[in-house]
């Protein structure tokens, strides 16, 4: 076939969603091939999702992700290609470590538990967050065989086998499961976690492939023998917060091909070649609006797997289906300014996990302000505290001020807070996190070979291969990949 004009109709790509996939995705598309002409459609008034920062007064306060992970290195290598590695900071040195409540009690997480993985065993032997048996069933996991059953497991089966029933419940339940807001019992661990699954594969458990690598001086091998919870020096933030990141990846882009304020109602394949773009309306003043201006070579669908699925109803039942069985859970943070003197100097961290066995109503605790500098004023603390999920739905049906009267009444007790705060809100987030269902890979599996059919559409977004920023990101950059590829053999 012979390569498109790049200012033929079927050249042009509608990139469907303006979080941070979609802007990824414009952003790789635009660097990959600059002839291109392509619109953003975004059905709000500002780019980001369930991103979006808060100034209130001297403080910077993010409603959704206030930071991302290197580990996958695609959003510090957007932020390189887009010139703002150097409005990047990193996470304060002091109070570097996290805490779990273990029998109402806060404690650190033990110094060389990361995730699930134990890489300091004296550490954990010092520590109170077990008890002598849990420590000690921890240690036999070294002799429990691997499991040669190739099928995928949930986090709470493969956890308890090879770690023990206290060990997941006290640790690997709060700290991984809260970052996926899921149940333990319904996460894949090969779509969540697979990296300990392959550890397992490859060197038969988790402190087998720890002493496999002990040797291994790389950094990320250094931090992950350190980690108390989380690798603290492979984060980053945005100095003025993540909506000044998002909002300059934009301000790179061509300004004409941003369209906010127009929701896209359907998708239709005209031919092998072409799709049509049924917009609500919208901007008076959108190029969609003539009929030759809603046709389009390639698609590109950055939205939650639901209402991608609506996209699809004319056009593949497979892909509808498929994406309508992806389950979401709805959650919640109060976020809210405390004194500084009423908070135990002891007890700062950078947060707090509280597992489903304290039966309380608090996921976990956030303490922003000491993460990264400049958040707030010396003399508070900005706090966010999560609630909800898929392990407390029945929660989202609460108001407001119960969501903060729970909240702070956790905060008091576990953090001794006294007086309300001077500024909190409570921000929502309806269906924000997808939920990776064991089996999870297989469904990616048969919408991979059903977009096999349609080489000039692709997806992106936190609904497939990650939930965090880093995998949002490289969704966004190979969907461009994917579409680059096709626009030039066509």
């Amino acid at each position: 076939m012979t390569k498109l004009d790049s200012n033929s109709i079927n050249s042009r790509v509608a990139i469907i969603g303006g979080g941070i996939s979609g802007l990824s995705a414009a952003f790789y598309l635009h660097r990959l091939a600059p002839e291109r002409r392509f619109v953003l459609f975004e059905s709000s008034g500002r780019i980001g999702g369930v991103i979006e920062t808060l100034q209130i007064d001297d403080s910077i306060i993010e409603l959704g992700a206030d930071n991302f992970a290197t580990l996958v290195p695609d959003a510090l290598q957007l932020s390189r290609d887009a010139g703002l590695e150097d409005a990047l900071i990193r996470p304060n040195l002091d109070h570097r470590l996290a805490r779990v409540v273990v029998d109402g009690k806060v404690h650190p997480i033990p110094n060389g538990f990361s995730l699930m993985q134990p890489t300091r065993l004296d550490a954990i032997l010092k520590s109170p967050v077990l008890s002598w048996s849990g420590k000690l069933r921890m240690l036999a996991e070294f002799f429990v065989p691997a499991r040669r059953d190739p099928s995928d497991e949930s986090l709470e089966s493969f956890a308890r086998r090879r770690l023990g029933r206290e060990a997941f419940e006290r640790l690997v339940e709060p700290i991984v499961g809260g970052i996926f807001t899921a149940k333990a019992e319904t996460l894949s661990m090969q779509a969540a976690m697979p990296q300990f699954v392959e550890m397992e594969r490859q060197y038969g458990g988790l402190i087998r492939g720890h002493l496999a690598k002990k040797r291994d001086q790389s950094p990320s091998s250094q931090s992950a023998r350190q980690a108390s919870g989380a690798r603290y020096d492979q984060f980053y933030a945005p100095k003025l917060g993540m909506q000044s990141w998002l909002d300059q990846i934009a301000s790179k882009l061509p300004p004409e091909s941003i369209q906010r304020m127009t929701r896209v109602e359907s998708i239709e394949q005209i031919d092998f070649q072409q799709w049509r773009i049924k917009t609500d309306g919208g901007d008076k003043n959108s190029e969609t609006q003539a009929d030759d201006r809603s046709v389009f070579g390639a698609v590109i669908v950055a939205l939650p797997a639901n209402p991608a699925s609506i996209l699809f109803s004319s056009v593949s039942p497979i892909l509808q289906n498929e994406l309508q069985s992806i389950a979401y859970a709805d959650s919640a943070v109060v976020a809210m300014l405390v004194n500084r003197n009423e908070v135990d100097p002891k007890l700062l961290c950078f947060g707090i996990v509280v597992p489903q066995r304290e039966h309380r109503d608090t996921l976990a605790i956030s303490f922003t302000s000491e993460k990264y500098p400049g958040r707030t004023s010396s003399d508070k603390i900005l706090l966010r505290i999560f609630m909800g999920g898929a392990v407390r739905p029945e929660l989202m049906a609460e108001s407001d001020s119960r969501l903060f009267e729970k909240a702070f009444h956790d905060a008091q007790q576990l953090i001794g807070l006294r007086t309300r705060p001077s500024w909190c809100r409570v921000i929502r987030w309806p269906a924000a996190m997808p939920q990776y269902h064991v089996g999870h890979l297989d469904r990616l599996a048969r919408i991979d070979t059903e977009l096999e059919a349609f080489p000039n559409l692709a997806l992106a977004g936190n609904a497939y291969r990650g939930v965090g920023i880093p995998q949002c990101v490289r969704s966004g950059s190979q969907a461009a990949e994917r579409i680059v590829a096709y626009l030039g053999a066509t």
